[in-house]
């Protein structure tokens, strides 16, 4: 898990589409850079988030959310670059 100097989450969308997800009165943008959708997320909110499902074909349900990983943060920081 990957956090920033205030102690936020990064989260990563498995879909590059920007959406804004709210939890707890909370916006938050997921934005696409360097084809990473990821947004900073307060600690309180990001079991929330991470519940999300998304409808699959055949009506399987899976998580829309995960935790972006060292090098999804640099590179979606960086806009693609190292």
């Amino acid at each position: 898990m990957v956090t920033n100097d205030d102690g936020w989450v990064a989260l990563k969308r498995y879909q590059t589409i920007n959406k804004i997800v709210t939890v707890g009165g909370e916006d938050y943008l997921f934005f696409t850079k360097a084809n990473i959708c990821m947004a900073w997320i307060r600690p309180e909110h990001v079991e929330p988030i991470l519940n999300i499902k998304k409808v699959c074909c055949g009506g399987s349900k899976k998580p829309q959310f995960r935790y972006a990983n060292e090098t999804d943060v640099r590179r979606w920081s960086a806009g693609g670059g190292r």
